[in-house]
């Protein structure tokens, strides 16, 4: 099953989408985190977590959207140029 998910041709992009998922854990773990400890952090340290995560979240999102549009945009262009060739 896993040399059917991932082969030569689709390596880069299944190491991105690792690279991507690990990101998202580390994301969950700090978020998990900061609520576990929000009762104890000083209310200044609570708030330059919560600032942390967000401007982590929208930098993740943004990311991730620019790369996968940027590989849509790729593979619209090589069928493009595959129908021409046809």
């Amino acid at each position: 099953m896993i040399k059917k998910f991932v082969n030569k041709e689709n390596l880069g992009q299944r190491s991105l989408q690792l690279f991507i998922f690990v990101a998202h854990l580390v994301l969950l773990r700090w978020i998990i985190y900061t609520l576990m400890e929000g009762g104890v952090l000083p209310f200044k340290t609570l708030l330059y977590h919560f600032l942390g995560i967000s401007a982590y979240g929208a930098i993740l999102i943004r990311s991730c959207a620019y790369i996968y549009k940027r590989q849509y945009e790729k593979e619209l262009e090589k069928n493009a140029a595959s129908k021409l060739d046809q």
